[in-house]
């Protein structure tokens, strides 16, 4: 029996900081229970999400979830790793003054903060998280004023992301609104489960029964992103854990993980997070790899 994997790894005053797996085999899979804390959740692996009295999200690496105190939710199976994922717990005040310049009706709710379930996750925040919990899994503890300060930053930006792309679809009507929700979250299911392999823009929309120029447009008008956009931030953000703990040589992991040769991986690796890969790789610590390593396949 492999029971959820949850681990603090640090607790300040505003915030706490831990990582969290959960197999397909464990009998907690789909029901782990009530959230315990207010969360932002940054998924490692892609999950399909269902809020209590809401409607699945596929929660994968290009998106952050929001959970208040309490949320019951239920976990559906995409990815064969599982619900992998690092979250982040703040105070309901700390998060009421980060919502208050978007929502000010979070005044009114004190105990269930975020109105949202989700938002985008870009490449910038996403990596400076990781970065965050590498330096919280290395041999000696990182200064508690960088990592909450550096904890809120990534707070006020995602929330800030998360309401400017709020809005609804423009152009389907309420009644099409469902269909149009079960269309993008279809063809996200079907990205977490392909994103290695070359999958043609026709392949997709007739695994959708759709013509490629409505998924095309469905999807644009509702993420904000084209598919190949979305795609390549997929295979992007699992590049950033490969290329520091495997060995593997860099032309053979681009190709692995779906780029069409090693100028193209190095291009938009660096155009995504700054760094080429070799010299991400460089950096990165062997003993926060074997640490990360360990406690994520115990």
């Amino acid at each position: 029996m492999h029971l959820p994997i949850q681990r603090i790894i640090f607790s300040g005053a505003t915030v706490q900081a831990g990582i969290f797996r959960c197999l397909p085999a464990c009998p907690l899979f789909h029901d782990s229970g009530p959230i315990k804390r207010h969360l932002v959740v940054f998924p490692r692996t892609s999950v399909s999400i269902t809020h209590a009295g809401s409607t699945p999200i596929v929660a994968d690496p290009n998106v952050v979830m929001f959970y208040n105190r309490g949320q019951r939710y239920r976990r559906g199976r995409l990815s064969e790793r599982g619900d992998l994922c690092d979250w982040y717990a703040f105070e309901p005040a700390i998060i009421a003054e980060a919502l208050a310049p978007f929502d000010p009706a979070v005044a009114e709710r004190p105990q269930e903060p975020f109105a949202l379930t989700h938002g985008p996750s870009d490449a910038a925040v996403y990596m400076q998280q990781r970065r965050i919990l590498q330096d919280l899994l290395g041999g000696s503890a990182p200064d508690s004023l960088y990592v909450e300060e550096a904890l809120l930053h990534v707070l006020g930006q995602i929330v800030a992301r998360a309401y400017r792309t709020r809005g609804q679809p423009a152009g389907p009507a309420a009644s099409a609104a469902g269909a149009v929700g079960a269309l993008v979250y279809d063809l996200k299911s079907l990205l977490a489960l392909r994103f290695t392999s070359q999958l043609s823009l026709q392949q997709a929309a007739s695994a959708l029964h759709c013509s490629p120029f409505h998924l095309c447009r469905i999807f644009r008008r509702t993420t904000g992103s084209t598919i190949h956009a979305y795609l390549n931030q997929l295979r992007l953000r699992s590049a950033l854990e490969l290329v520091a703990q495997s060995s593997t040589d860099l032309t053979t992991l681009g190709i692995e993980l779906g780029f069409s040769s090693h100028s193209h991986f190095t291009r938009e690796f660096r155009r995504a997070f700054g760094v080429v890969p070799s010299a991400f790789r460089r950096t990165a610590s062997a003993r926060r790899v074997r640490e990360l390593s360990k406690i994520m396949i115990a």
